[in-house]
């Protein structure tokens, strides 16, 4: 079975401070041991100011990431596997936006 993440887990395993968190449990990229993009059945939930959740949510790139409370979360997206062609730049981004929160 293809890993639709591997040029995902290749590019941020590269990088200081990140890990890509593999095996059991949650499986997606962590920056200071808190995960900023999960990879979630298929697709990417990734973490944004809400601002920035809002600018992609209203461009059509990403949609609301609820996690089954019934409530989409504020600073979350979820971006589709239609639109993987954003993955990478949108994590760099995301990675960014973590750092800057630290």
């Amino acid at each position: 079975m293809d890993d639709i993440y591997a040029s995902l887990r290749k590019e941020f395993s590269k990088i200081a401070d990140v890990e890509v968190a593999s095996g059991k449990g949650a499986q997606g990229i962590k920056y200071n041991k808190k995960m900023f993009a999960m990879f979630y059945k298929g697709d990417l939930t990734l973490q944004f100011s809400p601002a920035k959740v809002d600018d992609l949510i209203s461009k059509g790139v990403a949609l609301p990431h609820d996690p089954g409370t019934g409530k989409p979360l504020k600073d979350r997206v979820l971006v589709p596997a239609t639109n993987k062609k954003h993955w990478l730049k949108l994590c760099k981004e995301s990675l960014k936006y973590v750092k800057s929160k630290n």
